[in-house]
């Protein structure tokens, strides 16, 4: 029961945050919002607030006043580019996840209960000052007792619970916005939830991060654009992660190395990088922010942090690989082709019509200065067309895309001259020769022939077991009229909920509008209650 209260005055908490700096994208589509909003904005101070940031500016700084979770989702939903109009996307790019330190002895107690020992058991050197604190965790610099430098990160007390009762609200809140808002049906809101809970709880399992570190060692071992710290795993548990100490300048600090480093290497590096790791792996980073890149003075990059990873399987790839390549030869007609393709429009898209639409997305990009030309730019472009076309949102595209607009930034921000399209089209035409040509032909052909193998040597076992299933009756459809009496029940439930949920949602806005112009909870609280239980009693389904 104090769980379920808590969890009241939490989403209360959310609503009348949501109120009091009147967002916009909510307001212009709830007109119950909308009149709880202008009352908030009655109160003096609310109305100040407004006046001094822009609309995008208010959904930015709601999300930061809402803590981690919703900082670390509004990231997440900058990647959300055809969803999003241009102005807020751009607003939680700037969203910012560094709060104050927790204290050392936290620390401490931490790496003695996870490693099993006080720190100076493990380390002859450790700096009670942190080098960087998020949301999640705080990173030190310490040395080994075997005189190794290396960079400690610890989890920050509590934080699973508090993110975990705010996805559950997340949670509710898209299976809200799925129910009462079908025409958001295709940006799979509860996907987008999905994948977040997904992202954020592997941020939370160090080990999980650490071999993914490993992972994008291996497959660069060989590569000297890009170097990756090592793991130390006998000081690495859940709440602990312990990684070789790099040296070198954050990317966006080269001033730091002085006029040696060659910018040109830098910005080429970090391209090249990037297409190796989509193309040629089909495992990516995807938080390639100047905070987790480190230069050296050679111009080697290092890449830190693996808490977001995208993953593009090789059909993808070869999908990608087919429209970067229309798209340079200016081919629309296989940039539409390659969509239908794929399926990321309906079979009976005008095909006509969306080569068109690609064509007026292309030509007036290259028809600018060569430095001008972005990928990333293009990629967004096209997926501003998804409405229209009926395009179902693609999130691993998505994501690939976020990164591109980041990486190309920030090589554009270091060399203004920098051409992503000079330097991927070799990498994209080589990679398309090796695994389209000839050769990739011959090593699918090879693959197919062992899979065909496999199924011939299986084949006689699996023919034997369907037929003994068949003969026992065990392979046909049952419907039994029982089955149908919970359908019809649901259905008359459905209705219930629905009035339930609408009623409770009157009960719990009014309670957060009191909330959000700074009433006691003694005011708002019966109201809460009510609504919530409502709300909730009306909206709840099965959360994962």
């Amino acid at each position: 029961m104090l769980t379920a209260f808590r969890t009241l005055v939490r989403l209360a908490g959310i609503v009348g945050t949501l109120i009091r700096y009147d967002l916009e994208p909510i307001s212009e589509r709830f007109f119950l919002f909308r009149a709880l909003a202008f009352l908030a904005g009655l109160h003096p101070g609310i109305w100040m607030m407004r006046r001094r940031y822009s609309g995008p500016a208010r959904v930015r700084k709601a999300l930061e006043e809402l803590g981690p979770t919703f900082i670390k989702f509004g990231q997440a939903l900058s990647t959300r580019m055809d969803a999003l109009p241009d102005e807020v996307g751009q607003e939680l790019k700037k969203l910012q996840d560094e709060i104050p330190p927790f204290p050392f002895a936290v620390v401490e107690a931490t790496i003695e209960r996870e490693l099993g020992g006080p720190v100076l058991r493990f380390f002859r050197e450790f700096n009670p000052t942190p080098v960087a604190s998020a949301s999640i965790a705080q990173v030190h610099r310490a040395v080994t007792r075997e005189g190794r430098e290396v960079a400690v990160k610890v989890m920050r007390p509590g934080i699973e619970v508090t993110i975990g009762k705010d996805i559950r609200l997340l949670y509710s809140l898209a299976d809200g916005i799925e129910r009462f808002v079908p025409e958001w049906k295709r940006f799979r809101v509860r996907q987008v939830v999905d994948e977040f809970a997904r992202t954020i709880r592997n941020e939370m399992n160090f080990p999980v991060e650490g071999a993914r570190a490993q992972r994008f060692r291996s497959n660069f071992q060989n590569d000297p654009e890009l170097h990756i710290p090592a793991v130390v795993w006998p000081l690495t548990s859940q709440r602990v992660l312990t990684m070789e100490w790099v040296t070198g300048v954050p990317i966006d600090d080269l001033s730091r190395l002085g006029p040696q480093v060659d910018v040109t290497r830098v910005s080429r590096n970090i391209i090249t990088v990037f297409f190796k790791q989509v193309f040629r792996d089909g495992y990516f980073h995807a938080d390639q922010h100047p905070g987790n890149i480190m230069v050296q003075p050679d111009g080697t990059i290092t890449i830190l942090d693996f808490g977001i990873i995208g993953r593009v399987d090789m059909q993808t790839r070869i999908w990608l690989a087919r429209l970067l390549e229309g798209f340079i030869k200016r081919d629309y007609q296989l940039v539409a082709q390659v969509h239908l393709d794929a399926g990321y429009v309906p079979l009976d898209t005008n095909l006509e019509e969306f080569e068109e639409a690609c064509r007026l997305i292309g030509e007036p990009i290259f028809g600018q200065p060569l430095k001008e030309i972005s990928i990333a730019r293009l990629l967004g472009q096209l997926f501003k067309v998804t409405e229209r076309f009926d395009m179902a949102v693609q999130p691993q595209l998505l994501l690939l895309q976020k990164t591109m607009i980041t990486l190309e930034g920030v090589g554009r921000e270091i060399n203004p001259n920098l051409n992503m399209w000079f330097l991927a089209e070799p990498l994209i035409r080589e990679w398309m020769i090796d695994n389209l040509g000839p050769k990739g032909k011959l090593r699918q052909a090879r693959k197919n022939l062992r899979e065909l193998a496999d199924f011939t040597g299986a084949f006689p076992e699996l023919l034997q077991t369907g037929l003994k299933r068949l003969a026992q009756d065990q392979i046909h459809l049952r419907i039994h009229p029982e089955s149908l009496e919970p359908l019809a029940r649901e259905i008359r439930v459905g209705f219930g909920q629905q009035t339930t949920a609408i009623s409770g949602g009157v009960f719990f806005l009014g309670a957060s509008l009191l909330a959000a112009t700074g009433f006691s909870a003694w005011f708002y609280g019966p109201l809460m209650v009510i609504g919530g239980w409502g709300l909730l009693r009306g909206m709840r389904r099965s959360l994962p």
